[in-house]
């Protein structure tokens, strides 16, 4: 206590510097980051709150009787709400310390309420981990406001929710001591030509004299008849006027719209003096009339169940020693009846009732209920309900409904019966106490749902049951209570304590439900098995505390989700002990146990400290459809002390193949903000789950950070692959080792820095930035160094160039770049005889979810729209090959060269340019037949169209051989002038004969040439020339009989020579230059000394 004294001395007159420092600064004074006395910061510091940004300008006089404040703002994530001006409070701080609050005057210049604050924030909203004991506030011993002004209260549009904001003025007064009191209110609308609310009502204590008048005003479209849904929102007033000693006091109330009354009547007070004791305190008659026709307030719809009048009557007899007689009781319309009658002993308890009603409209059809949301028609309900001591101290109560629907719902029948005793007995102070016993029951029978999944989980007859009992000053106990559904019970048993401790219920509940699939259409998962649950313990809604100890086991449990179900397969157990109270939050075990799965967490939370700790193994990680093998662990580690600090934060965490992971750092206790490190190891085959277009093989490390708000713009770090990773893009032909691979993260930010070796030779690396977030936008570049392509049974081929992808990966973005072919040698597919072609589209019936998956992942599914991603990036490459693009194979020897530039996109390529022949020959039966044209070029596909033709002259003919269509699949066409079958064409060029003059060797060697025309034959030369490394490798026979032997080399990318031997023994050397795209140099020498050159320009168009 000296302490608090102490502190309170030293506080005081700082308090008052702070204040006087403030009022008296000059005017023009600077602010640095905005000037606060000390008592304005305590206020907004501690006013404020998340999402609560309280701002204070002007404040003056806190420690005087009379205090001002110029302005006072609060605010939230959006801006400001709410708007104090120039506020004024004059009050006695010395009434306060006797209980009393007396108030000369509180004034407002300007209210503005522009919209209602905006709750989303940041983080989680936890609440505190201690409890708050429910209490009832204490209130003042008296209270004397004088005068309560606003000149104006600004509602925005958002706050009543009436399409337009609202103006109003404001004041009045309250006065409230010794059981007298006083209040006067006046509000009047600003910005509409009526509208007007006022309240004057006071009591005296001592004369028991009643003054009451409160009267509503307002024109059409009003707050009340908007706000209440009056069709057409018409003209309102209510009126309710009064004035008396109660025992003899009568006020007059009427509701009317339009200008004509809707509802009007009378509440009374009437004391009945016994002539023979006139000075004794007299018991009060009580009674209320009220009718009219409420039609005109509810839709037209309703107009069946009020009709042309509705009636509410009461009568009934208080008595001055406590207890009353409630004679009667009607209230009625053309489609209600309700009558009743009670008797209210002293003790509060009842010693008779009497309730019966029905619900029926008079020409037999259903009742439009003019209440709940939805539109509900019943055809007749009934209650009845009976007590009377005199006859035992038994009751009963029964409703029973008959025919109830609304949208999408039918209840033929449903009966709530109750019964049970109403009894007295005297304690052993001699205190007289009640006791109520109930036996109660819901029966439904014809319950039809239109959702097929809500009739599924609930049945045709749902019900429930229960027994409960209490008596005065013990808690209410719940014997059994028991709801019933075709697919579930559930029980509870237990007690429920009175307000003072919270509504406290203790006991135990139980939920038992052996058919999920039953809820399977409502959850909209496929769910199977069986769930059986128990919780024992306490609970107090309003305390906030609770002690329960809970299990819950799962058999055979299946969701739908593989990855969910191959972890709850079999048996699964949840065990659940957690306490909290006053002190804070403790969680005494939470374990789970299933087939796959065992985790565990322990903790202890208070407002000053908190410790957690989870661990859990998974007993093998490729239950979750991961391309690994091998369990993975966790243990964490959270603590905080202060009720301001940070959880402080350590995992650990272990996976396949050597995987490692280790989380350290800071993490607010709203789980906002993170100051968090991340470390370890990860194997690259993770990233096989996703897809098998591409498969990993190696080890990546990272070390990653968070600092900020938990979102992507708070990360920076680096991962790393291990050199020496493998990459195999089946697809493409390629096997790739990585010789470096760096991604470095920075906010949203991603720069990417990788190369990678080819197994076929070469290079492949790619650098820049990509933005993850948006519509991810990229600004990549790709390298191809000589990169080696090889299908054996189509082509191979080296790369060089570079590519540049920019734009967002969404859609939209763009590849360019320049690409250069190597020697590209190309064998034209050989489909020898008896091959079985192609393996047809197969249908895939009822193939598992994992082989759906990996097809999909493999991009082997196609939608109905056509199939392929429906991103579409732009496309302008470049692709040249000057020469040295070599096509062999089925007796062909041609090469080509050229450029293509491919434009469009990737969802529709458009190729412009070709690559055309540059020399080539067709060998057959040690014929040479010139090529006089050829040229591949590319279709939407990607698919190379090869066309080669071949044409030579024989005696009585010209003969033209075309081979033409795909590259992997090409056709041979022969035709002749004049025209011939292909059988005759064959027999002229090759013997120069009728088919029908040919031996039978020739027969065999033109099948021979047949074959090697469809790929049959594998051909000798093309053996040596692969053998001895030539590109060009040739016998040549003339008509004369001669031969010569000619062998050809590029000795560079521009640069080819070739050498020609014949049967003399004479030789001719060729050299061919390229000495740009369209230039090339050509020169010749020979054995006997004959040279030539020449220059020959070659344009495209």
């Amino acid at each position: 206590m000296k302490r608090i004294l102490l502190a309170s001395t030293l506080l005081f007159p700082a308090t008052l510097l702070a204040q006087d420092a403030t009022e008296n600064a000059p005017v023009n004074a600077p602010e640095t980051a905005r000037d606060r006395s000390m008592i304005v910061g305590f206020l907004e510091d501690n006013l404020s709150g998340a999402g609560r940004d309280i701002r204070i300008e002007g404040f003056r006089g806190l420690l005087s009787s009379t205090a001002t404040m110029d302005e006072l703002t609060i605010a939230d994530d959006t801006g400001v709400w709410f708007t104090l001006k120039n506020a004024e409070l004059d009050w006695s701080r010395s009434a306060l310390l006797a209980g009393r609050v007396e108030v000369t005057r509180i004034a407002a210049e300007e209210i503005i309420f522009e919209r209602l604050p905006d709750t989303s924030s940041e983080g989680v909203d936890l609440p505190d981990p201690e409890a708050t004991p429910f209490a009832l506030p204490e209130l003042p011993v008296s209270i004397d406001i004088g005068a309560i002004e606003a000149e104006r209260v600004h509602l925005g549009a958002p706050v009543l929710k009436l399409g337009e904001a609202v103006d109003l003025s404001l004041s009045g007064s309250a006065k409230l001591a010794d059981g007298s009191g006083e209040a006067a209110l006046e509000i009047e609308r600003l910005d509409a030509a009526e509208g007007q609310f006022s309240v004057d009502v006071s009591y005296d204590n001592a004369s028991e004299v009643l003054d009451l008048d409160i009267a509503l005003t307002e024109g059409a479209g009003g707050i009340v008849s908007t706000l209440a849904n009056l069709p057409g929102s018409p003209p309102l007033s209510l009126t309710a006027k009064g004035a008396g000693p109660l025992d003899d006091f009568a006020a007059d109330i009427a509701l009317a719209t339009q200008g004509e009354d809707r509802l009007t009547g009378q509440v009374a007070l009437k004391a009945e003096v016994d002539p023979d004791a006139p000075e004794a305190a007299a018991p009060r008659r009580f009674s209320a009339d009220l009718s009219g026709d409420l039609t005109p307030l509810f839709s037209a719809d309703y107009a069946q169940f009020f009709g042309p009048s509705s009636t509410l009557t009461a009568e009934g007899l208080s008595y001055p020693a406590g207890g009353f007689d409630l004679e009667r009781f009607a209230l009625s319309t053309r489609t209600l009846s309700l009558i009743g009658a009670t008797t209210i002993g002293t003790d509060g308890w009842p010693s008779a009732f009497s309730v019966s009603g029905t619900l029926e409209s008079p020409d037999d059809r259903p009742v439009l209920l003019p209440f709940g949301s939805a539109r509900a028609m019943v055809q007749k309900a009934e209650i009845l309900a009976k007590y009377d001591v005199t006859r035992g101290q038994g009751w009963n109560a029964n409703i029973d409904l008959e025919g109830y629907r609304q949208d999408g719902l039918v209840i033929d029948a449903a009966r709530l019966g109750a019964q049970g005793t109403l009894s007295r007995q005297r304690s052993d102070a001699g205190t007289v106490l009640g006791a109520i016993k109930a036996r109660f029951g819901l029966t439904v029978l014809g319950f039809a749902s239109e959702d097929p999944a809500l009739q599924e989980a609930v049945g045709t007859a749902p019900a429930l049951t229960g027994q409960v009992f209490w008596r005065e000053g013990q808690p209410f106990a719940i014997q059994s209570l028991e709801a019933r559904t075709d697919a579930t019970r559930a029980t509870a048993s237990g007690s429920i304590d009175g307000l003072d401790a919270g509504f406290e219920f203790t006991g135990r509940m139980s939920l038992d439900t052996p058919r999920l699939a039953r809820f399977a259409a409502l959850s909209g998962l496929d769910l199977a098995g069986a769930v059986s649950a128990t919780a024992q313990g306490s609970v107090s809604p309003l305390n906030g505390t609770f002690d329960i100890e809970a299990d819950a086991t799962g058999t055979g449990l299946r969701t739908g989700i593989d990855q969910l179900d191959t972890l709850i397969g079999g048996t699964s157990d949840i065990h659940l002990s957690a306490l909290r109270d006053q002190t804070g939050m403790t969680l005494r075990e939470g374990t789970v146990t299933t087939q796959a799965v065992t985790a565990e967490a322990k903790g202890a939370l208070t407002s000053d400290s908190g410790t957690l700790s989870v661990s859990g193994r998974l007993d093998n990680v490729a239950r979750l459809g991961v391309a690994l093998d091998g369990p993975a662990t966790l243990d964490a580690e959270m603590s905080y002390l202060g009720a301001d600090s940070p959880w402080t934060t350590r995992a650990e965490m272990t996976g396949p193949g050597g995987s490692t992971a280790t989380l350290s750092g800071t993490l607010t206790q709203d789980f906002a903000r993170a100051d968090l490190d991340l470390s370890g190891t990860a194997p690259l085959g993770l990233s096989n789950r996703f897809t098998t277009a591409a498969l990993t093989q190696g080890t990546a490390r990272f070390d990653l950070g968070v600092n900020g708000p938990l979102a992507l713009s708070s990360v920076r770090g680096q991962a790393q692959i291990t050199p020496g990773a493998r990459v195999v893009v089946s697809s493409a032909g390629l096997a790739l080792t990585v010789d470096r691979g760096v991604v470095t993260l920075n906010g949203e930010q991603a720069q990417i820095d990788v190369e990678a070796a080819a197994d076929t030779g070469g290079s492949i690396s790619t650098s820049g930035s990509l933005t993850l977030s948006g519509n991810v936008p990229a600004n990549l570049s790709i390298g191809v160094n000589a990169l080696g392509l090889t299908d054996p049974q189509l082509y191979s081929t080296s790369i060089n160039g570079a590519l540049t992808l920019s734009g967002p990966l969404t859609g939209s973005a763009t590849i360019t770049g320049d690409l250069t072919l190597g020697e590209t040698d190309i064998t034209v597919s050989p489909t020898a005889l008896g091959s079985g072609g192609d393996i047809p589209d197969i249908s895939h019936r009822g193939a598992p979810s994992a082989v759906t998956q990996t097809r999909d992942r493999a991009g082997l599914i196609q939608s109905q729209q056509g199939g392929g991603s429906s991103v579409a990036y732009g496309l302008d490459v470049t692709l040249s090959a000057p020469n040295r693009i070599f096509v062999r194979g089925r007796g062909l020897d041609a090469e080509l060269g050229g450029r293509l530039r491919i434009r469009g996109t990737t969802a529709d390529v458009i190729p412009v340019g070709q690559f055309s022949l540059i020399r080539g020959r067709l060998s057959l039966l040690g014929k040479r037949i010139t090529m006089e044209e050829g040229a591949i070029t590319l279709q939407g596909e990607l698919d190379p169209i090869l066309r080669l033709v071949a044409e030579t002259e024989t005696d009585t003919m010209t003969v033209r051989l075309i081979t033409e269509g795909p590259l992997s699949s090409p056709e041979l066409t022969l035709s002749s002038s004049p025209a011939l079958p292909d059988d005759e064409i064959l027999a002229q060029l090759l013997f120069g004969k009728d088919l029908s003059q040919m031996s039978a060797l020739q027969a065999a060697q033109m099948a021979d040439a047949v074959a090697t025309l469809t790929g049959g034959g594998s051909g000798l030369v093309g053996s040596i020339r692969d053998s001895f490394g030539l590109d060009d490798l040739d016998l040549q026979t003339s008509e004369e009989g001669s031969s010569a032997l000619k062998l050809g080399k590029y000795i560079s990318d521009s640069l080819y020579t070739d050498v020609t031997i014949d049967n003399a023994g004479k030789s001719v050397i060729n050299l061919n230059y390229d000495a740009t795209r369209n230039v090339t140099v050509k020169g010749s020498v020979s054995s006997e000394g004959d040279t030539g050159l020449g220059v020959f320009f070659e344009r495209d168009y």
